[in-house]
Formats: C-alpha cells, sequence, structure tokens
C-alpha cells in the first residue's frame, strides 16, 4: 500500500524565489510507485522576485492544494526590472508596502503567519486528510511551515514528520538577542527539534551547529544539500568576443554581501594595465539597494557593471552558461556563511569557474576547493596583497582562453535527484 505524503511550503512554484525549489524538487522526486504526494502552499505568496510565468508546477501524481493568505501579495507589483523602484504617485499600494515591511518587523514567527490560521482552518474541515497522511515533510524559512507541521503532529501523533531547515532559525539568529521574541523563537525551534522524527540540514556545517545545540537530539538529523536540475541548464554556450563577462545573480542583503571586494581586484588590474576597462563586464542579476549602489560609484570598474534588475529564472541560467567568471558572494556572519545558497548549486551546473568572496570556513569554501571549481579570496581578512596575484593569473589565464572551456567536473552528485535519494531511503 501506498504511503500518503504531505509537503508544507508557504513558498512553491511559480513563485521565483530560490525557496520554492526544494519543496518542489522533494514532490517532483519522491518515488511516486510508493507514494501519492499532496502539496500545500500560498495562494497569494509575497513574490518579491516575481512570478515565473512559463513555469508549470503540476507535476504527474502530485496533488497541490493552494490556500490563501489573509496578507499576501502586497508589495510584489512594486518590483521593476530596474532597481525595483516604487511607482510614483501609487499612493495605496507605497502606504500598503511601508505597512507589510513594519508588520515584517513585529509579526511572529513570519509573514506566512498570515496564512497560518486558514490552513489550520482548511485541515479542521477536511480531517481526512490528516488521517491518512503518514509522513509530513515542512520545509523553512518560514517557520509557519513547521508550525503547520506541529499542529498536524498533535492531531495525529503516528505522522511521520521531517522538518527541514534551510536557514539557521533561533541559532546563530536569535541567540543572542532579548526580549520577547528571541524567547519565543528559542521556545519553537525546540519543539520543532523535539517532535520532528527527522531533521534535515541543507550543509554538514549547520548539522554539526545544530547537533551540538541540541546533542540529546543529535541522533535523529543529517544534512541534505540542495541541487540543480540537469535539463534547466542551456547546452549551448555564445562566445564573449574576447569580453570578460563576471555574472552575480541575487541579493547583496544591505552590503552585507560586499561587492566591493572583486570592484577593488579590477580597478588594480585597470591601473596596471592588465586589462581594459572596455573589454570587462560585470552583469548582475536582482536587487540592488541604493547603499550599496553609491558605494560602488567610488570604482572605475563601476562603468563596466550592467544592472539586469530581476529576470526569470530561465533568464538567469542563460546569463550563467554564457558568463566567462561566475561572481559568488557570501556574507561574513554565521548564519550566511554556515548555509550554501542555492544559486551555487546552478553555478556548479553551469560549469563555469567560480570567483568566491567568503570566508574560508565557509562551506562552500570547501567545496570550491575540494572539487577545483575555481578560487576562493578570504573576505574575513581580505587583504589585496594576498588576492591580487590569484586575481592575476586569472587574468592571463581569460587572456590564453581558458574560461571559454567548460571545467571539467563530474556535476551528477549534486543534482536534486541525487541529494533527495537521502529523503527517499529515510521516508
Amino acid at each position: 500500500m501506498k504511503k500518503n505524503i504531505l509537503i508544507i511550503s508557504y513558498s512553491y512554484p511559480p513563485n521565483n524565489v530560490a525557496g520554492a525549489q526544494r519543496p518542489y524538487a522533494l514532490a517532483k522526486y519522491l518515488a511516486k510507485e510508493k507514494y501519492n504526494v499532496t502539496v500545500i502552499t500560498c495562494e497569494n505568496p509575497d513574490l518579491p522576485l516575481g512570478k515565473n510565468e512559463n513555469f508549470d508546477s503540476n507535476l504527474a501524481g502530485v496533488e497541490i492544494q493552494y490556500i490563501r493568505s489573509k496578507v499576501g501579495n502586497l508589495d510584489s507589483n512594486l518590483r521593476q526590472k530596474n532597481n525595483n523602484h516604487i511607482k510614483k504617485g501609487n499612493i495605496s499600494v507605497t502606504v500598503k508596502s511601508m505597512l507589510f515591511k513594519i508588520g515584517q518587523q513585529l509579526i511572529f514567527p513570519d509573514k506566512a503567519m498570515f496564512w497560518y490560521s486558514n490552513v489550520k482552518q482548511f485541515l479542521n474541515k477536511n480531517p481526512q486528510l490528516i488521517e491518512n497522511t503518514d509522513v509530513v515533510f515542512s520545509t523553512s524559512p518560514g517557520v509557519t511551515n513547521h508550525q503547520i507541521a506541529l499542529f498536524l503532529k498533535k492531531k495525529k501523533k503516528q505522522i511521520h514528520w521531517i522538518a527541514d531547515f534551510r536557514d539557521f532559525n533561533y541559532l546563530e539568529n536569535w541567540e543572542e538577542k532579548k526580549g520577547v521574541k528571541a524567547f519565543l523563537h528559542k521556545n519553537l525551534e525546540y519543539k520543532i527539534i523535539k517532535e520532528a522524527n527527522v531533521l534535515t540540514f541543507v550543509t554538514k556545517t549547520m548539522l554539526q551547529v545544530y547537533q551540538k545545540h541540541y546533542e540529546p537530539f543529535a541522533s535523529k538529523m543529517l544534512s541534505v544539500y540542495n541541487g540543480f536540475e540537469i535539463e534547466d541548464i542551456p547546452r549551448v554556450r555564445q562566445k564573449n568576443n574576447d569580453k570578460l563577462v563576471f555574472f552575480y545573480a541575487g541579493t547583496f542583503y544591505n552590503g552585507l554581501r560586499s561587492p566591493l571586494p572583486l570592484l577593488q581586484l579590477i580597478d588594480k588590474a585597470i591601473e596596471d594595465k592588465l586589462i581594459d576597462s572596455t573589454n570587462v563586464i560585470i552583469q548582475i542579476a536582482g536587487n540592488i539597494e541604493e547603499q550599496t549602489k553609491s558605494q560602488m560609484m567610488a570604482f572605475k570598474a563601476y562603468t563596466c557593471i550592467d544592472f539586469l534588475g530581476n529576470l526569470p529564472r530561465a533568464e538567469v541560467l542563460d546569463y550563467m552558461r554564457n558568463s566567462s567568471i561566475l561572481w559568488l558572494i557570501v556574507a561574513n556572519i554565521k548564519s550566511h556563511y554556515q548555509t550554501i545558497p542555492i544559486k551555487f548549486f546552478e553555478y556548479i551546473a553551469a560549469k563555469r569557474p567560480i570567483i568566491n568572496f567568503a570566508p574560508k570556513e565557509a562551506e562552500v569554501s570547501f567545496i570550491i576547493k575540494n572539487h577545483q571549481m575555481g578560487c576562493n579570496m578570504d573576505t574575513l581578512d581580505f587583504s589585496m596583497e594576498e588576492s591580487y596575484p590569484i586575481f592575476q593569473e586569472w587574468i592571463a589565464k581569460f587572456k590564453k582562453g581558458v574560461f571559454e572551456l567548460e571545467l571539467d567536473l563530474n556535476i551528477d552528485t549534486f543534482t536534486w535527484e541525487q541529494q533527495l535519494q537521502k529523503i527517499n531511503e529515510f521516508i
């Protein structure tokens, strides 16, 4: 007899956020000959990166239940292709956006709380769904997904609950803070850790942190990386016509991911006449804050930047594939460098060399070094004296045409299908 699996995720395709990919991949790669799969997701989620209108989220053997949030999708229409400026004169949208942003600072545990009560109401009206569920998989952020799974576990003790942590919650985020909200996060995280049957984390480093802090529950924890879909990656590469093209995807988190070290290196190479600014293109896809942009303006390399704005994921993958060098930045705080940005796995799939600006103990730094995917620049103690010779070598490789070649990588182990086999086996 087939087991019934329920996946709970506020974010799900065609939502363009990176967090929608993991629950979708799980729904796709669960063995349908063994499992009936149902997904509960938000009908009107906040859409910071918009929708991928060309993406069909329907999968054979997967039923999707869309449930509306009481407050959702308020400011998604504010995102514009160029730097996401708010439309002038639209007072209603502006006010709603301000209220939403203020609310996000006050609400607990996250914006999906406005969805929580409607999901509970739906489940109470459909008791057969609870009764028939054998396994529930909840994935955070947001932690509200785990709250819903906790509600289900209380309703039916026999449910096998897999709680998936893609970001830190209380640990590394709230544990150094004081006040009611920090206490609530601490209490909620402990309940999740205690009640879940299995806990999964997206990196080995993150796993070790949680095993150390919650030692009595360490035996039910494991790590499962994110991944990529081979068929999503364009096969054909275009030549760059002697241009050195750096590509970056994502946000800079108000400067926590600093773009300045790369600009320093490019400026130095321009000053030393190793390369001309007309031969360098720096493509940036995603949001960029005005403060970060202002800091970048101080560099000669600023003239090389092409701000692409928010793009559909398919276009982002195309830019990745056609770049000379993929530019990765990981913030100098534990909650960032002990996890791995999901775009990193798409970088791997693109088979382009990666220039990584991250603390040397970051998990991405180990992967890049061990698999010879590129070079690492230590940002906890960034040194031009140490970094510039490495950058000079890369300029020399570019001039020799090395970057027109694909990296010779065995990338199969980083696919979603391979990574999620661990969860298949656990179920």
